[in-house]
């Protein structure tokens, strides 16, 4: 019965969210990109946007990691302490945010669970960064306005984005694959959706991304507009944010 008022909520005009949607994902605190928070804010309110909608990946858990840190890594405490001063500055900018939970942010749950330490012995995520009340998980995927958005585990690729939106049946906008940030449409004779890759908010030159050194597919820094079901753009981070 829920998910019937919910479904039909989603299709009623008042209860849409009239302004766009600003997206972004995968900033893996403490090692996003210095501008990238600037970036968002002077992007959001060129386009009016109304509701802003975090991917996941807000962390980056370099230190918890499973394949293991790089020989100069900080330790988990300290990594930790960064992102939370790091995500102050997102909060700061953007009271209000609604986010997907990512791979990088389940990390320590994961390990956990590999030794059979369960959720009831955990903390949740929430507090463990010190989000404001602002900020609501939305766990592994939310629907606002007919849009499907998660992290995007398992689409990745060039049309992964696309590719799910087929799957789904409906619009999707993702994070997940750094490359490849951009917008595909599929139409038919009765509708059209799109498949959104938000790109990444990351600075490559960190440790925790060294793995990716000699990648042929360089991340996409950048992030998303959705204006309704059926068009959303991807907006990439110009070089006046680079330096």
């Amino acid at each position: 019965m829920e998910e019937r008022v919910r479904g039909y909520l989603r299709r009623c005009g008042k209860y849409k969210s009239g302004s766009p949607v600003g997206v972004f994902s995968d900033i893996h605190a403490p090692f996003d990109h210095p501008n990238y928070p600037y970036f968002l804010q002077d992007t959001f309110k060129r386009f009016g946007v109304g509701q802003i909608i975090c991917c996941g990946d807000i962390i980056d858990n370099h230190a918890t990691s499973r394949h293991g840190a790089e020989p100069c890594a900080l330790g988990a405490y300290s990594e930790l302490d960064l992102a939370i001063q790091r995500l102050k500055i997102y909060s700061t900018l953007f009271p209000d945010v609604d986010y997907i939970v990512g791979n990088h942010d389940m990390r320590p749950e994961r390990q956990a669970a590999s030794v059979g330490i369960g959720g009831r012995f955990l903390k949740d995520l929430h507090d463990v960064l010190e989000l404001p009340d602002g900020w609501v998980c939305r766990g592994e995927e939310h629907i606002l306005d007919d849009v499907l958005y998660i992290h995007g585990i398992n689409c990745s690729g060039k049309n992964g984005a696309l590719n799910k939106a087929l799957a789904e049946r409906m619009s999707v906008a993702m994070g997940h694959y750094h490359a490849f940030g951009g917008c595909q449409y599929s139409a038919n004779s009765r509708d059209s959706v799109f498949g959104l890759n938000v790109g990444c908010g990351i600075n490559e030159e960190a440790y925790a991304f060294a793995y990716g050194k000699h990648s042929k597919h360089k991340c996409t820094l950048g992030c998303g507009i959705v204006f309704n079901s059926e068009n959303a753009i991807f907006v990439p981070m110009s070089r006046e944010y680079m330096t």
